[in-house]
Order: structure tokens, then sequence, then C-alpha cells
């Protein structure tokens, strides 16, 4: 392969830096190529008796630099390709009916669609069980851990008994609908706000629990408690989605 037919990295690689959000149009095959690239000057350098000649050198550096840049590409894209498939996956869960943004899909090598396919799939499915729990109030699951350690062979009557406990359980509702309602607004968890960011947010640990790494332009679902002080702090705004 001669150098004229050799992909500039440098150049995909400055112009990742500078858009934020674009991923640089790419072939669908450019890590294959990348990778042909490579094993050609290592074939070359091989080749070369003289490890202290400046050819040898000049391959040398030749592959280290392809190594590093073809590394930063890598990282630069795939963390835009992670923050469309969870804005996509946000849209799927709240807004349904709006158009989800494919600006990037066509600039995706084979590689990368499969993995954005994936994550948008991952995503969608764990965050709707997710909010399903929340806002559905199913069982915990330390609550159907129990009920399948009571098991017993007898199945039509340990469905029976679960028939039976279910009335039990809207009347507690039926009495004490204002005692739920108070604790219903003190738990966090069930109160989520979808914000974007206006600068990039060091990582803090939310009410959940959980950690959270943000930067400028992400779009996040959060804890009421989180969303509200970033948006206070003019970190974030709120954004609005029809149910």
């Amino acid at each position: 392969m001669h150098d004229k037919t050799r992909i500039n990295l440098d150049n995909i690689l400055k112009v990742e830096r500078e858009e934020r959000k674009k991923l640089v149009a790419l072939e669908a095959d450019f890590y294959g190529r990348i990778a042909d690239q490579i094993r050609e000057l290592d074939d070359e350098k091989r080749k070369i008796n003289d490890m202290y000649s400046t050819k040898y050198s000049l391959l040398e550096d030749e592959l280290k630099t392809v190594r590093n840049a073809i590394e930063s590409i890598i990282y630069k894209r795939t963390t835009k390709i992670i923050n469309e498939a969870r804005y996509n996956a946000e849209i799927s869960l709240h807004a349904p009916t709006k158009s989800k943004e494919n600006r990037n899909i066509d600039s995706m090598t084979q590689e990368e669609r499969k993995f954005y396919d994936k994550l948008v799939e991952l995503m969608t499915e764990w965050r709707g069980e997710v909010i399903n729990r929340i806002y559905r109030k199913e069982k915990p699951v330390e609550y159907i851990a129990q009920v399948e350690e009571k098991q017993v062979e007898d199945r039509p009557q340990f469905q029976d008994k679960r028939v039976e406990e279910i009335p039990q359980i809207h009347e507690i509702k039926e009495n004490k609908t204002k005692e739920i309602a108070v604790e219903d607004k003190k738990d966090i968890s069930k109160e989520y706000i979808l914000v974007r960011l206006l600068k990039d947010i060091p990582t803090f640990v939310g009410v959940d629990g959980h950690n959270y790494t943000l930067a400028k332009e992400d779009v996040a679902v959060l804890s009421a408690v989180n969303a509200k002080a970033l948006i206070n702090r003019k970190a974030a705004i709120q954004i609005m989605v029809n149910r």
C-alpha cells in the first residue's frame, strides 16, 4: 500500500474533536481498512534488518501515530454514539410519537451501527422496566423472592392465597389515602425530570444512589431533587415531554 492510499486519521480526528455531536462520515468498512493499514506498516517494518535505520524509525513512528489516532477516534465516536442512543431511548420511553434523531446513522460504520442499535434496545428496555415499576408500584424484588421461597407443591392453593391478599392491599390503600400520598411525595425516586445540560457537570452521586457524569448538551432523566438543583444553578433546562 502506498502512502497516498492510506487513510489520513489526523484529519478525521481533528473534525471529530471540533464537532461535539456530529460524526464524521466514514465508509462502512473503515475499521477493516485501518486494520489492513496497520498490518502493512508492520510488514514493512519487519522487512528492515537494521532497527537503527531512518526508515525503520519512520515506520515505527507512523505505527505509533496511527494507533494513537485510531484509539482517540474510537473514543470520540463511541461517546457520541452513546449520547445519541441514550437520547433516543428517552424519547421512546417518554414521547414514543416524537421523531427520533438519526443525524449520525448514515455516518456510522457497520460495527458502530450494530453497537448503536443494541444500545437503543437495551436502554429502552431497561428504563422502561424501571419506570414501570416506579409508576405502577409493582411489588419489589424482595417480595418476589420471599414468595418464591414459600412456594408449596400445591400450586392452586398458593394461587388462592395470593388472591385473598389482594383485597387486603386495596383496603389499606382506601383507608390510608392521605398517608400514602404524603409518602409518595417524600419518595423522590418516583419523581423524574427530563433535562438538557447547559454545562459540564463533575461526577456526583444522585439521590437515587447512582453516580452521574454529565456533559454540556447531554440529555438525561434525573430525580426531581437533582434536576431542580441543576436548573436553579442554570446548569440545565427542563425538557417538557407530552405524556
